[in-house]
């Protein structure tokens, strides 16, 4: 048990300090890792081989109320020692005011690579996902800075806490192909996807609520928590290979659908949805319950007079009240199988090209958890210099921040590409960080200007 509330606490932990946005690569052409978020949308090139476990890195953060510079601000130094103390409205402020969620997500890419034939493209990867997502409900935030006296009297605090943790590793084969003479691209991504990890709260409602005519309190809970992983096991029942592989009896398929449409010469409309799919959960899974789902516990103090000078009527009260806080919030836990989806993310843009060097985009990106959607807003300028250099600069409104200015850049050093992606910079530079993107990796690619010729000759045919 004790492995098993390690496993929930880490989760926790992973989820403050760490979402896939991606809205800055998206609309970077040269780049091959752009088929993660859309794949229809193919690189400019004949065929790419991305570098052993350094073709992509990515990681993301993303928060609807979450700033460390303001969480910083709280925590005033001690004028003379190095000490400090908290500024409790300003630390409310950070942190209160909505439904808080905290979103943390870690791609790393072990092998990637693709290749034309005629009009078609085919790719392979295999990738290690990790996601994060946190769900703190403002009641808590209100229940804690501002006590449960006052006007919270009578008031029912629900503390409907969301925590889900996925680490996958999945092995994807893609296709796209060209079509309605090129003006239409249409991509599939197939993957089956091994679970090494999860975190997954299938139900966790907990209301308290203060007596407005007392100081008597109520409290319901239902709970319905489930994992997987192979730290709930003894450390000698441990298998070294399924602790780094993976259990094939936690599985699952997914699927990437996207579309690349030419409007006319001006304009291009794209659309993607990623990351549909499941994962059945049948080895070393813990499911943990509530015995009595929605029981509540009505506690009205004890009166110490009653007790004074008699300590084992005193100890046989304090144990009466043990005993029926355990009745009623116990918790069962059980070893069968569950299903939790891949959290599926959508994209839809468009882009205005002023000749074929140079486009201006915008591009809407959505994702749901806990009943919530969570969308953000993407305008971008993207260009390329020759074969050399492409740059992509954007601006994004995401999840209640208005200050995402983000950078993309390409450099084709020969066969060889290096890249980097961000979608907010100013964040990292001023500490307000609502949202942060960081991709960057190192490709083998081949054959951009027979590539480049090929598009030529197309558009000279559609002009004819």
């Amino acid at each position: 048990m004790r492995k098993l509330i390690l496993t929930v606490i880490l989760g926790c932990f992973v989820a403050r300090a760490y979402a896939q946005s991606n809205l800055t690569l998206y609309n970077m052409e040269p780049i091959p890792q752009r088929l993660s978020v859309n794949p229809a949308l193919a690189p400019d090139c004949k065929w790419y081989l991305g570098m052993p476990a350094l073709s992509s890195l990515d990681f993301a953060f993303a928060s609807n109320a979450l700033q460390f510079k303001a969480i910083n601000e709280a925590f005033v130094p001690v004028a003379g020692t190095d000490s400090f103390v908290v500024d409790i409205t300003k630390l409310g402020d950070a942190l209160g005011g909505k439904q808080t969620f905290i979103s943390v997500g870690l791609n790393q890419e072990w092998l990637n690579f693709g290749f034309r034939i005629r009009k078609s493209m085919f790719t392979f990867g295999i990738t290690e996902k990790v996601k994060t997502r946190v769900g703190i409900p403002n009641d808590f935030i209100k229940l804690a800075f501002q006590g449960n006296g006052g006007r919270n009297l009578g008031y029912d605090f629900n503390f409907n806490f969301g925590l889900d943790v996925l680490h996958t590793r999945e092995f994807a084969v893609g296709y796209n192909r060209s079509l309605m003479d090129d003006r239409l691209r249409m991509g599939v991504r197939l993957k089956y996807v091994r679970g090494l990890n999860v975190i997954n709260t299938a139900k966790n409602d907990i209301v308290f609520r203060t007596n407005p005519g007392g100081f008597e309190y109520k409290v319901t809970a239902d709970i319905e928590l489930n994992i997987s992983s192979p730290l709930v096991l003894d450390s000698s029942d441990i298998d070294p290979v399924e602790f780094i592989l993976g259990s094939p009896k936690n599985s699952g398929f997914g699927i990437d659908l996207g579309a690349s449409f030419e409007l006319n010469d001006r304009i291009t409309l794209t659309a993607s949805v990623i990351d549909l799919g499941v994962i059945k959960w049948k080895d070393n899974t813990r499911n943990i319950k509530s015995k009595n789902p929605g029981a509540s516990f009505e506690y009205k103090g004890i009166d110490i007079k009653e007790y004074l000078g008699d300590s084992v009527k005193g100890g046989a009260g304090f144990e009466a009240l043990s005993d029926t806080l355990l009745d009623i919030f116990a918790l069962d836990t059980s070893e069968t199988s569950f299903t939790t989806g891949l959290l599926g993310e959508f994209y839809i843009g468009g882009n205005f090209h002023i000749n074929d060097k140079h486009n201006a985009g915008a591009l809407f990106y959505g994702s749901f958890y806990n009943k919530q959607f969570y969308p953000a807003l993407t305008l971008s300028w993207n260009s390329k210099f020759g074969r050399v250099l492409a740059l992509s600069a954007t601006y994004s409104i995401m999840r209640g921040s208005y200050t995402n200015i983000g950078l993309g850049m390409g450099l084709n050093l020969g066969p060889e590409q290096f890249y980097f992606a961000s979608d907010n910079l100013i964040g990292i530079a001023t500490g307000n960080v609502k949202t942060l993107g960081i991709r960057f990796g190192w490709n083998h690619t081949v054959g951009r200007k027979k590539w480049e010729n090929e598009q030529k000759e197309i558009k000279e045919n559609k002009d004819i």
